[in-house]
Protein backbone atom coordinates (compact mmCIF):
# COMPACT_ATOMS: atom_id res chain seq x y z
CA UNK A 1 0.00 0.00 0.00
CA UNK A 2 1.45 3.41 -0.99
CA UNK A 3 2.31 5.91 1.72
CA UNK A 4 -0.19 8.82 1.97
CA UNK A 5 1.22 12.35 1.95
CA UNK A 6 -0.11 15.88 1.64
CA UNK A 7 1.98 16.44 -1.47
CA UNK A 8 0.58 15.92 -4.96
CA UNK A 9 2.75 14.15 -7.50
CA UNK A 10 3.09 15.35 -11.06
CA UNK A 11 0.82 12.46 -12.05
CA UNK A 12 -1.83 13.59 -9.50
CA UNK A 13 -1.66 17.18 -10.73
CA UNK A 14 -2.09 16.03 -14.34
CA UNK A 15 -5.06 13.83 -13.42
CA UNK A 16 -6.73 16.64 -11.45
CA UNK A 17 -6.21 19.04 -14.37
CA UNK A 18 -7.82 16.55 -16.77
CA UNK A 19 -10.80 16.03 -14.43
CA UNK A 20 -11.16 19.82 -14.05
CA UNK A 21 -11.16 20.30 -17.84
CA UNK A 22 -13.77 17.55 -18.20
CA UNK A 23 -16.08 19.24 -15.67
CA UNK A 24 -15.52 22.65 -17.30
CA UNK A 25 -16.76 21.14 -20.56
CA UNK A 26 -19.52 18.80 -19.32
CA UNK A 27 -20.92 20.72 -16.32
CA UNK A 28 -19.41 24.22 -16.10
CA UNK A 29 -20.04 26.46 -13.11
CA UNK A 30 -22.81 28.92 -14.14
CA UNK A 31 -21.52 32.49 -14.60
CA UNK A 32 -24.03 33.79 -12.00
CA UNK A 33 -22.55 31.44 -9.39
CA UNK A 34 -19.02 32.62 -10.18
CA UNK A 35 -20.10 36.29 -9.94
CA UNK A 36 -21.93 35.58 -6.67
CA UNK A 37 -18.81 33.97 -5.23
CA UNK A 38 -16.70 36.98 -6.12
CA UNK A 39 -19.38 39.35 -4.83
CA UNK A 40 -19.51 37.55 -1.49
CA UNK A 41 -15.84 38.31 -0.95
CA UNK A 42 -15.98 41.76 -2.51
CA UNK A 43 -18.74 42.94 -0.21
CA UNK A 44 -17.77 41.18 3.01
CA UNK A 45 -17.50 43.44 6.01
CA UNK A 46 -15.92 41.93 9.08
CA UNK A 47 -17.08 44.69 11.44
CA UNK A 48 -20.71 44.71 10.30
CA UNK A 49 -23.53 43.38 12.45
CA UNK A 50 -25.23 40.47 10.67
CA UNK A 51 -29.01 40.51 10.29
CA UNK A 52 -29.77 36.82 9.82
CA UNK A 53 -32.66 35.41 7.80
CA UNK A 54 -35.37 34.58 10.36
CA UNK A 55 -38.34 33.98 8.03
CA UNK A 56 -38.80 33.18 4.36
CA UNK A 57 -42.35 32.77 3.03
CA UNK A 58 -41.04 30.42 0.33
CA UNK A 59 -40.05 28.00 3.10
CA UNK A 60 -43.33 28.48 5.00
CA UNK A 61 -45.09 25.92 2.80
CA UNK A 62 -48.36 25.79 0.92
CA UNK A 63 -50.24 27.79 3.55
CA UNK A 64 -48.94 31.07 2.19
CA UNK A 65 -51.59 33.49 0.93
CA UNK A 66 -49.12 35.40 -1.22
CA UNK A 67 -48.83 34.74 -4.93
CA UNK A 68 -46.12 32.51 -6.31
CA UNK A 69 -44.31 35.57 -7.69
CA UNK A 70 -44.10 37.31 -4.28
CA UNK A 71 -41.87 36.35 -1.37
CA UNK A 72 -41.55 37.85 2.12
CA UNK A 73 -38.17 37.80 3.89
CA UNK A 74 -37.48 38.86 7.49
CA UNK A 75 -33.94 39.45 8.73
CA UNK A 76 -33.21 40.01 12.43
CA UNK A 77 -30.29 41.71 14.16
CA UNK A 78 -30.02 43.11 17.69
CA UNK A 79 -30.26 46.73 16.46
CA UNK A 80 -32.72 46.46 13.54
CA UNK A 81 -35.04 44.09 11.69
CA UNK A 82 -35.24 44.24 7.90
CA UNK A 83 -38.47 43.06 6.26
CA UNK A 84 -38.40 42.73 2.46
CA UNK A 85 -41.11 41.76 -0.01
CA UNK A 86 -39.60 40.44 -3.25
CA UNK A 87 -41.72 40.45 -6.40
CA UNK A 88 -40.56 38.57 -9.50
CA UNK A 89 -41.02 40.55 -12.70
CA UNK A 90 -39.53 38.37 -15.43
CA UNK A 91 -35.78 38.21 -14.84
CA UNK A 92 -35.85 41.33 -12.63
CA UNK A 93 -36.93 41.83 -9.02
CA UNK A 94 -38.80 44.58 -7.19
CA UNK A 95 -37.98 44.91 -3.49
CA UNK A 96 -40.24 46.80 -1.07
CA UNK A 97 -39.24 46.77 2.56
CA UNK A 98 -39.05 48.34 5.98
CA UNK A 99 -36.39 48.87 8.62
CA UNK A 100 -37.77 48.31 12.13
CA UNK A 101 -37.01 50.64 13.79
CA UNK A 102 -36.38 53.25 11.11
CA UNK A 103 -32.67 53.94 11.60
CA UNK A 104 -31.14 55.06 8.31
CA UNK A 105 -31.85 57.56 5.51
CA UNK A 106 -30.46 55.27 2.81
CA UNK A 107 -29.42 51.67 2.31
CA UNK A 108 -27.68 49.62 -0.34
CA UNK A 109 -28.96 46.48 -1.98
CA UNK A 110 -25.81 44.63 -2.97
CA UNK A 111 -25.79 42.11 -5.82
CA UNK A 112 -23.21 40.64 -8.22
CA UNK A 113 -23.82 43.46 -10.73
CA UNK A 114 -22.94 46.07 -8.08
CA UNK A 115 -25.01 47.92 -5.52
CA UNK A 116 -28.23 49.91 -5.71
CA UNK A 117 -28.62 52.75 -3.20
CA UNK A 118 -32.20 53.61 -2.22
CA UNK A 119 -33.79 56.20 0.06
CA UNK A 120 -35.44 55.17 3.33
CA UNK A 121 -38.32 57.34 4.61
CA UNK A 122 -39.07 58.33 8.22
CA UNK A 123 -41.15 55.16 8.74
CA UNK A 124 -38.23 53.02 7.53
CA UNK A 125 -39.89 52.20 4.19
CA UNK A 126 -37.82 51.66 1.04
CA UNK A 127 -38.33 50.38 -2.51
CA UNK A 128 -36.08 49.31 -5.38
CA UNK A 129 -37.14 48.39 -8.91
CA UNK A 130 -35.58 46.31 -11.69
CA UNK A 131 -32.89 44.59 -9.62
CA UNK A 132 -31.20 41.55 -11.20
CA UNK A 133 -32.38 38.12 -10.10
CA UNK A 134 -29.79 36.26 -8.07
CA UNK A 135 -27.94 36.68 -4.79
CA UNK A 136 -28.50 39.93 -2.90
CA UNK A 137 -28.25 41.46 0.54
CA UNK A 138 -29.16 44.73 2.26
CA UNK A 139 -26.46 46.90 3.85
CA UNK A 140 -27.00 50.03 5.95
CA UNK A 141 -25.33 52.29 8.47
CA UNK A 142 -27.09 53.17 11.72
CA UNK A 143 -27.07 56.73 13.16
CA UNK A 144 -24.33 55.66 15.59
CA UNK A 145 -22.13 54.66 12.64
CA UNK A 146 -22.56 50.90 13.00
CA UNK A 147 -22.78 48.82 9.85
CA UNK A 148 -25.53 46.21 9.46
CA UNK A 149 -25.75 43.69 6.61
CA UNK A 150 -28.29 40.97 5.98
CA UNK A 151 -27.22 37.48 5.07
CA UNK A 152 -27.06 36.82 1.32
CA UNK A 153 -30.24 35.39 -0.16
CA UNK A 154 -31.20 34.50 -3.73
CA UNK A 155 -34.01 36.76 -4.96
Amino acid sequence: MPKLTNEASAEDIGLLAAVGEMFDEVDPVPPDVVRAGYAAFTWRTIDAELAELAEDSRLAGAGSVRGADTRLLTFEAPSVNVVVEVTEIGDRRKLVGQLIPACSDTLRIEHPAGATTVAVDEQGLFSAEALPAGPARVALTTPGGGAVVTSWVTV
